[in-house]
């Protein structure tokens, strides 16, 4: 399953046409962006719904359009080079679109510690504020339990490396987990190798035991 929120209810076909329309926000359309470069299954769909949108941008009337517009178009575009890649790539644990924000991979990354087992690396927005969204990777040592936790707004969590568990259900490298703002989970690490997670957040995690709650005013997330 590739795309899940509890309930069993499958959103990947709504939100992967959302993507492909430029319809999601700049934090989900990264994670969207970044699924779609290690699942070949998740490359396949954006493909085919960019190949509906492109069907119908040949139906539209075309319009004249002014000399100047292609040089202009040209003179904004992001300068890419040679080794940029937008596609589903196995070979590589990060995907290209976090590898170009980061500007290296997994292994080059400066972990910050929250508590023994669980590090941070900010990359958009900051886990203090109260409100937006915000984006980070999670690493998580294998074999250990997350505090029982809900969220301000949703949650979702790209597996990079290893695998988690939440109830029944095990979540591995190329999915992504989705929770809402009224749901409350305590995924269990997998044992074995450590999970890392590119994870987008709305707001702080509520936590729901004391000893959680200090650590998190200490640390922040």
């Amino acid at each position: 399953m590739v795309l899940t929120v509890k309930d069993d209810v499958v959103m990947s076909d709504d939100l992967i046409t959302d993507y492909a329309a430029g319809n999601l926000s700049p934090a989900k359309h990264f994670m969207l962006a970044c699924q779609s470069e290690i699942s070949e299954q998740v490359c396949e769909k954006v493909a085919f719904q960019e190949d509906i949108a492109a069907t119908m941008i040949d139906d539209v009337k075309p319009v004249a359009l002014s000399p100047l517009f292609i040089g202009e178009v040209l003179e904004n575009l992001p300068k890419h080079t040679a080794n940029d890649h937008f596609g589903f790539n196995h070979t590589r644990l990060a995907p290209e679109s976090l590898r170009k924000s980061l500007g290296h991979g997994l292994r080059d990354i400066k972990w910050k510690t929250l508590v023994p087992g669980v590090a941070v690396h900010d990359i958009y927005g900051n886990r203090r504020y109260e409100k937006g969204e915000r984006v980070y990777l999670l690493k998580a040592k294998g074999g250990m339990r997350m505090p029982d936790h809900s969220h301000t707004g949703e949650e979702w969590s790209l597996i990079l490396t290893g695998s988690y568990s939440v109830d029944d259900k095990t979540y591995r490298r190329g999915d992504i987990h989705i929770e809402h703002d009224n749901e409350t989970h305590a995924p269990h690490i997998d044992e074995g190798e450590d999970c890392i997670c590119l994870v987008m957040t709305q707001g702080p995690l509520v936590m729901k035991d004391f000893i959680p709650k200090v650590v998190q005013k200490v640390v922040g997330i």
